[in-house]
């Protein structure tokens, strides 16, 4: 892993505060002494003296910051400090150098609070979980190391404990490959599949038995169409919504342009004849006789593998695919997809799933209701997962957008979900 550039991190400022007892005045000051470090979530004064706020070795990628303090007694004369932090790997993540503390001439302070903190929410150091140190050096002598550990933000698999409750009328259809017969596999594609599955009957009131999973060797072109044109078709109704979600490989026909799904068994050199024309994917669920389809596809129709930097078939032209100028019109299917044209659907090592995969999940959750209102629609979900896919994406030094069926006026007023509080 490369060390975090500095310029790409945000630090307080100063780099440490000192909260000050009483200041006394002698002829021959007390030896300087100092307590064993803490590690904090926050910091406050009562008095004259720094105060830790939830103590504790264990954060979360969504704290805000890690704090160490370091209280001192009878500091007198001229000193320096220095913290050094390191990542899991061992490399120095930050240093504040050997930084100048000191008393007035001929006083001493008998207490004395010195603290430097890294921020996390947001930054490097949420990338990085594990197990950190910070070293602590006084006039440049080690004095203290504390070890802490940062844990992926609250996984997405840790839902509310409270339910919907399922409606019998409502159906899934879940497709995860993670492994190919013939082509490069798909990192995180079946972990994806099965948090999605939790959250269809979770968040949406899916019924599990009303859930078609097809994972890998399940997920052939003729199971696919199988269940949408024929299965699906009759065990639904006019009130039934289905929800659709694909993590797998998308590709272009390389004369054509047109973007296909990548079932488990196609084969990218006779992609019309063994992949699933996106077109026809779309106009299938279209027909079915329900009232909407919500589709969430993390792949990407570019040519290369998704999640990964292989070529799925020679002379692909990405420039070609463009899945948002796929018109749908009637209103009954929306469709969040990870990519806009020839881009790649990036994978999130950092959190172990597809990125676009993680920030559904966050915003179906409740973090894309953005006004309050316990209800989620999909402008809101849409605008939460775009902002945050473009963000990650352009900080690792790529571009993902997202992309919303059909336009998004047409998006607006369509409620997705509600918010379990």
């Amino acid at each position: 892993m490369n060390i975090v550039k500095a310029a790409s991190i945000i630090f307080i400022l100063p780099s440490f505060i000192f909260a000050c007892g009483s200041t006394k005045e002698v002829k021959k000051p007390p030896r300087l002494a100092f307590e064993e470090p803490i590690l904090s979530k926050g910091i406050d004064y009562k008095g004259n003296k720094g105060i830790p706020i939830n103590p504790t070795t264990k954060f979360s990628a969504e704290d805000p910051k890690v704090i160490a303090s370091l209280n001192l007694e009878n500091l007198s004369g001229k000193h320096t400090i220095r913290w050094d932090w390191y990542d899991p790997n061992g490399n120095l993540y930050h240093s504040t150098g050997n930084y100048p503390i000191e008393s007035s001439k001929g006083k001493y302070i008998k207490d004395a609070t010195a603290w430097h903190r890294v921020s996390i929410r947001g930054e490097k150091a949420a990338d990085y979980p594990g197990d950190w140190k910070v070293n602590i050096y006084l006039d440049k002598e080690f004095i203290a190391s504390k070890m802490f550990k940062i844990i992926s933000e609250i996984n997405v698999d840790e839902l509310s404990v409270i339910a919907k409750k399922p409606n019998p009328n409502d159906w899934a259809l879940i497709i995860g490959i993670e492994n190919y017969a013939s082509l490069p596999s798909v990192d995180y594609a079946k972990k994806d599949a099965l948090m999605v599955k939790e959250y269809f009957i979770k968040i949406f009131g899916v019924p599990e038995e009303n859930i078609i999973f097809l994972f890998d060797g399940d997920a052939t072109k003729a199971r696919l169409e199988g269940f949408l044109k024929n299965y699906i078709p009759k065990n639904v109704g006019e009130d039934t919504i289905l929800y659709v979600y694909f993590a797998g490989h998308g590709a272009p026909d390389i004369e054509k342009g047109d973007a296909y799904l990548i079932a488990y068994d196609s084969d990218t050199r006779f992609i019309a004849q063994t992949g699933y024309q996106l077109k026809n994917f779309y106009e299938d669920l279209n027909r079915l006789p329900i009232k909407r389809s919500f589709v969430f596809l993390d792949s990407c129709f570019s040519g290369v593998a998704a999640r990964g930097e292989k070529m799925l078939l020679a002379g692909a032209r990405p420039a070609l695919i463009h899945v948002e100028d796929i018109r749908l019109l009637s209103g009954k299917v929306v469709s969040l997809t990870a990519t806009t044209g020839g881009q790649i659907s990036n994978s999130y090592p950092e959190r172990e799933h597809g990125l676009f995969t993680y920030f559904l999940l966050r915003g179906l959750r409740g973090e894309a209701d953005t006004n309050d209102d316990s209800c989620i629609n999909v402008d809101e979900l849409y605008n939460y997962v775009k902002n945050n896919v473009t963000k990650v994406s352009r900080r690792k030094g790529m571009e993902q957008t997202p992309v919303a069926i059909p336009s998004f006026d047409t998006l607006k007023k369509i409620e997705i979900s509600k918010v379990l509080r």
